[in-house]
């Protein structure tokens, strides 16, 4: 803990869906106690001024976004005196989760560049946080990110594979490049009486991304209309669990009937959202921070992924088989939620995935302690 009085802007996370969230609520239970005397702000496309002021955040004066939410959370914060020019900022994290990629082209890369070249943030320190990078084959990503890399003090690729596609970013002798678990695996999580479970139910996590990535997004449909089926095979009750309300829950929609009489949750508190995964018997799902909330409580997950980041998740956790890499796979689908559906088998599972969680858990602890360190060094 320390006394020193600073201030941190965090880049790249949100509302707009509660893994973003996450993040942001993670970074800021931890600063609070390695430095109780800082200051937090966010960008005004963040929220609401309600959703920045429900964690204590303040809203920075730079103008992100010019279209009517964000001038409006700015004008709101500006009266509330909630606002901070970001010349006072001492360190920018960056917690884009997944941005800096072929995948998203180089939008995120230009905006986050704009932001860090304003001549007064020289001085600022600039970290990012654990996150899924690459890979970089178009030549215009690959500038960015080199652009990005080389003004951070610390960069923190989340798995082998982006750790792998950093480092042929940056001189690898250089050491920049760091491999460090995704940071929300140590949110606690909060319960909420109000909300009402089924027993023994199976938590299903639908991911827009996968209609909209994926090359066959008949097949992802497939693949949930199928774990529906089969929960209700094996005497096991299926609850939709939406951990984005904006869009997922139109993956319900497009499944039709066989979705009709399944019960949907939804909460605004992403560490609720966890509470309600943690009491799941097993979760099927493609939201990656939703997986990360059910593993890291030892809840075993059958997972459907469009990036290289849910092989490397599926891997650390030590439940590499419960990913189903080809989503036309039924047969293994189908294999996987009988072995969970086994409660023997699903309680070894989740020794094996407590286990694991335990070891990423104390990795995590390391690295916020080397983040200490060269905070102190460089904050006066």
């Amino acid at each position: 803990m320390s006394n020193k009085e600073i201030v941190f802007e965090i880049h790249g996370t949100g509302t707009h869906n509660r893994g973003a969230e996450l993040m942001a609520i993670a970074i800021s239970d931890k600063i609070k106690l390695m430095y109780p005397n800082s200051k937090i702000i966010v960008g005004s496309t963040f929220g609401t001024y309600k959703e920045i002021n429900k964690y204590g955040f303040y809203t920075s004066s730079r103008i992100e976004s010019r279209q009517r939410k964000p001038l409006l959370t700015l004008l709101t914060s500006f009266l509330n005196k909630r606002i901070i020019n970001p010349k006072n900022v001492n360190v920018i994290f960056d917690a884009s989760g997944f941005a800096f990629s072929d995948q998203w082209g180089v939008n995120p890369g230009k905006r986050l560049l704009g932001k860090l070249n304003e001549g007064y943030r020289d001085s600022q320190l600039f970290i990012m946080l654990p996150q899924a990078l690459g890979s970089f084959n178009d030549k215009a990503v690959y500038d960015l990110v080199k652009r990005l890399f080389q003004r951070a003090e610390m960069v923190f690729a989340r798995d082998n594979q982006s750790f792998n596609y950093a480092n042929k970013v940056v001189d690898k002798s250089a050491n920049l490049i760091k491999k460090a678990p995704d940071f929300t695996i140590a949110i606690s999580p909060q319960e909420d009486n109000a909300v009402k479970l089924p027993e023994k139910f199976v938590a299903i996590v639908p991911n827009i991304r996968m209609l909209d990535k994926s090359d066959s997004p008949e097949k992802y449909l497939n693949f949930l209309a199928t774990s529906i089926l089969h929960i209700k095979k094996n005497n096991l009750t299926p609850l939709f669990v939406i951990h984005d309300a904006q869009e997922d829950c139109k993956v319900v929609s497009a499944l039709g009937e066989i979705a009709n009489n399944i019960g949907v949750v939804q909460h605004e508190n992403p560490k609720v959202l966890k509470y309600i995964l943690g009491k799941a018997e097993f979760v099927i799902g493609s939201r990656f921070h939703a997986l990360v909330s059910s593993m890291s409580q030892g809840v075993p997950c059958i997972g459907a992924g469009w990036s290289h980041k849910y092989p490397e998740l599926f891997q650390d956790f030590s439940n590499r088989d419960g990913l189903i890499d080809d989503l036309g796979d039924i047969n293994s689908l189908e294999l996987q939620i009988e072995k969970f559906a086994d409660e023997t088998f699903r309680d070894k599972r989740k020794q094996e995935i407590s286990q694991a969680a335990l070891r990423l858990k104390n990795e995590i602890e390391e690295m916020w302690i080397s983040i200490g360190q060269k905070i102190n060094q460089v904050v006066n």
